[in-house]
């Protein structure tokens, strides 16, 4: 009877496990440093740090960054997805839905941004 739960256990946990989801997880470090250092960084809108600043991201959830440092111009990019290799593993199994809903299908790439910002001649002009 015990072999049976083990058994059963392991078999749900394959099932509702994608590849990705296991293997790569559901989130990612992101690095952004720039030139200048202590500019401020923005994920999507949202303030998130000064750089240098790494931190760890749910998978497919952000488009966008912006750096901004006072008396530089404003650099804004697309943060670029692609599909993650790992995921077809899980296609066998469960079509690779729970990796595709969880996010793991997909990872950031690249993973670490770097920024030389240009200084802001209106600015500068002014003072």
């Amino acid at each position: 009877m015990r072999s049976l739960i083990q058994a059963s256990a392991a078999l749900v946990v394959l099932t509702l496990s994608g590849c990705a989801t296991v293997i790569s997880g559901t989130t990612q470090t992101l690095t952004f440093n720039s030139d200048p250092k202590g500019a401020d960084v923005y994920l999507d809108g949202a303030r998130v740090g000064t750089t240098p600043v790494s931190l760890s991201v749910k998978k497919n959830k952000k488009d966008a960054f912006m750096i901004q440092k006072e008396g530089y111009k404003t650099v804004s990019r697309d943060i670029t997805k692609s599909y993650d290799p790992v995921t077809v593993l899980s296609i066998f199994w469960d079509y690779s839905t729970t990796d595709m809903i969880s996010g793991a299908a997909f990872e950031y790439e690249p993973n670490s941004y770097f920024v030389e910002l240009a200084k802001d001649e209106e600015t500068n002009a002014v003072n």
